[in-house]
């Protein structure tokens, strides 16, 4: 395992860097790439309502990880402490890359391809690119979640989901 100081620096690290990306969605990209009408009766219909919420979110915990990773690391330990050098991430760390990747990808295809079609190619991108290589087992979950998930906003939500091809299929 890990060494204290080692979590300690991944944690602060990651707590950072998910802080500067959310703070960089909330206030660069979210306000660009979601166009909100200038009457929404009510918050919760608008566009923006639930990403905001997330965002504001992700931003409190990962800083919260990060102030609490810089507290336990500057806090005295009773024990020894091992000094060897750990590298605090390691290759499989490095998977939020093409991870943010594919969700570019699927933004980028919402418009061509409609939600579900591009929502069961991210889901199976993630599931095979974190370790899943089951590939029925990945495909099978991908579209059953997807669908059910379309299902909830189409007839329970009434929210209407734009299809792209599958446009009368569904």
């Amino acid at each position: 395992g890990l060494s204290v100081k080692t979590v300690n620096k991944r944690d602060f690290v990651l707590g950072l860097v998910v802080c500067a990306l959310a703070l960089f969605v909330l206030f660069g990209i979210l306000p660009w790439a979601v166009k909100t009408p200038k009457v929404i009766p009510n918050l919760a219909l608008s566009p923006t309502f639930w990403p905001r919420i997330i965002l504001v979110s992700l931003v409190g915990l990962s800083a919260f990880l990060a102030i609490q990773a810089l507290y336990e690391g500057i806090k005295p330990r009773d024990a020894v402490q091992d000094e060897s050098y750990e590298e605090p991430f390691d290759l499989s760390d490095f998977r939020v890359i093409p991870t943010a990747l594919l969700m570019v990808l699927f933004c980028a295809a919402l418009k061509p391809f409609g939600v579900v079609l591009p929502a069961i190619a991210m889901l199976l991108g993630m599931i095979v690119m974190h370790g899943r290589k089951e590939w029925p087992k990945a495909i099978g979950v991908s579209i059953a979640t997807v669908l059910i998930l379309y299902m909830f906003f189409r007839y329970v939500a009434k929210v209407p989901v734009p299809l792209g091809p599958l446009n009368g299929l569904l």
